[in-house]
């Protein structure tokens, strides 16, 4: 199969299991914001992110290792250095994650009282304890052995499967958090589903990888080495300290929101504003699944050409789909919170708008940085990631205390834009890409124009509902046939699919 073919159907499947998550994760979003009261949804956000930014230190940048590992060697047919690899990678990281958990356990008094509860929202000291050590004694230990299976086959480029597992683990939250608050467990209903699901998705897919993806991990010998060790480690460290800044940079706003402003400013933007928007990143996100693994493969085999075209299209398409969804969300945010959430979540509305922006560039954003892995240099992810997270804390620290999510919002969009423009600076040395500057901005010209219309269709139509639909309708008509005259989009281009 040409790298094509391999690219569009590995493509094809992410983004269509991606989509069939998105509402799911949505309807999770949504249970919470309408179940619980808005300090228990920020209690819950405030932990979760704490524990997701502290699990760099448990996988050290080795979930990326076995990515790259994996096809590296396959190409050279030693299916003893996968075994080793995989085998090296789960004990490592094992270890660090139950090393982890016990420094968060004995840090827990001055973390609960001097940062989650730092402005006494939540009276239940004990009720946060519980959740707290659920999360870091629960989901944290389990959640980091599960994303090495869903690397593992990730690295074996077996896209049907790895394409269910996000899927599958959003739904299997979504289940478990409606079992639970329905048998009244309450607040404590997110963590216990965040939890388990982990726990679930390791059963699952343990058996389908070792049955059906690498049933010759138990026969093929186990090679320790410490030049395997020391070449793991070579390409991880620098990944992890770019994950480090990619972590950050995800997380930062909401640990600034927790400590300068409280749970409910947290609740806005974890639960309402930021996995609205996320919606946009989705095409980015089938494409990145495929490209970091098909990269390294390119790359060892010297096809640096084929890359740097592949490369342009999609980051292009990318740029042309994520536009005007980024528009429809800026224009209509009251309206969407209205119609999923309720009015309490109103306050989200203005953030929503800013990063609906800023998330086009996150989606060029993450295929780029999957390219720089892929090709063994995740020293520049390291670089351009840091420059990024330095100026959002700066700017997190400046406006969050007197704008709040709005600053947040103001300072992630930026940041996201600033790292767009370091990418572009590196892709230029390493794959001659030169950045379709034209193109991209008769794509936002267009999709302005395109919302035009919308002004008479709001001023006309009342019903929430019929008013998502039309104006989705006309708009997104009207920008086809406006990319279309324009020659953004060739049609005969789109026909024939031609990513290599």
């Amino acid at each position: 199969m040409s790298y094509k073919e391999r690219m569009i159907k590995g493509a094809g499947w992410n983004f269509l299991f991606l989509v069939l998550a998105a509402p799911v994760g949505y309807f999770v979003r949504i249970l919470y914001a309408n179940s619980l009261t808005k300090v228990e949804v920020g209690l819950f956000y405030a932990i979760f992110d704490l524990v997701g930014m502290i699990a760099i230190f448990r996988s050290l940048g080795l979930n990326n290792a076995v990515i790259y590992f994996i096809p590296k060697f396959l190409v050279q047919k030693r299916l003893d250095l996968v075994k080793s690899t995989l085998s090296l990678v789960l004990i490592i990281q094992t270890l660090m994650a139950l090393l982890m958990a016990f420094v968060i356990y004995l840090a827990s008094p001055i973390i609960i009282n001097d940062y989650i509860n730092s402005q006494s929202q939540f009276g239940h000291i004990g009720i946060v304890f519980t959740i707290y050590m659920l999360m870091v004694f629960g989901y944290y230990i389990f959640d980091g052995i599960k994303l090495i299976l869903f690397n593992s086959i990730q690295g074996f480029q077996k896209q049907k499967i790895f394409s269910t597992c996000n899927f599958l683990n959003i739904s299997s939250i979504l289940m478990l958090s409606v079992i639970f608050i329905c048998f009244g467990f309450g607040v404590y209903a997110p963590a216990l589903a965040y939890t388990i699901t982990p726990i679930l998705m390791i059963l699952f897919y343990g058996i389908i990888f070792f049955k059906n993806i690498f049933p010759e991990f138990f026969s093929e010998k186990f090679n320790y080495s410490k030049k395997l060790i020391k070449d793991i480690f070579l390409y991880s460290m620098p990944v992890m300290f770019g994950s480090a800044g990619f972590i950050i940079m995800g997380y930062l706003d909401s640990i600034c929101l927790t400590y300068f402003t409280g749970l409910d400013a947290v609740a806005d933007y974890r639960n309402v504003a930021m996995p609205t928007v996320m919606v946009l990143s989705y095409f980015a996100g089938a494409a990145c699944s495929v490209l970091l693994p098909m990269s390294t493969e390119m790359w060892e085999k010297g096809e640096k050409k084929n890359l740097s075209e592949g490369l342009k299209k999609i980051l292009s398409y990318s740029f042309i789909i994520s536009v005007p969804f980024a528009v429809i969300l800026a224009y209509f945010p009251t309206v969407l919170i209205n119609l999923f959430f309720n009015e309490n979540y109103l306050t989200a509305a203005i953030p929503m708008s800013i990063l609906s922006f800023g998330i086009i560039f996150v989606s060029m954003n993450n295929i780029v940085f999957n390219v720089f892995n892929g090709i063994g240099k995740p020293h520049l992810s390291t670089k351009i990631l840091y420059i990024g997270a330095a100026f959002n804390l700066i700017f997190n620290l400046l406006l969050i205390p007197r704008f709040g999510t709005i600053g947040a919002a103001f300072t992630t969009a930026l940041s996201y834009v600033l790292i767009q423009v370091l990418q572009v600076r590196y892709l230029n040395k390493f794959l001659d890409y030169k950045f379709p500057i034209k193109k991209f901005i008769l794509c936002v010209i267009s999709s302005l124009i395109s919302i035009i219309p919308l002004f008479v269709i709001k001023g006309m139509i009342f019903n929430d509902y019929l008013l998502i639909l039309l104006s989705g309708i006309v708009y997104f008509i009207m920008y086809l046939l406006l990319i279309l005259v324009l020659k953004i989009l060739n049609i005969n281009e789109l026909k024939s699919l031609k990513f290599w």
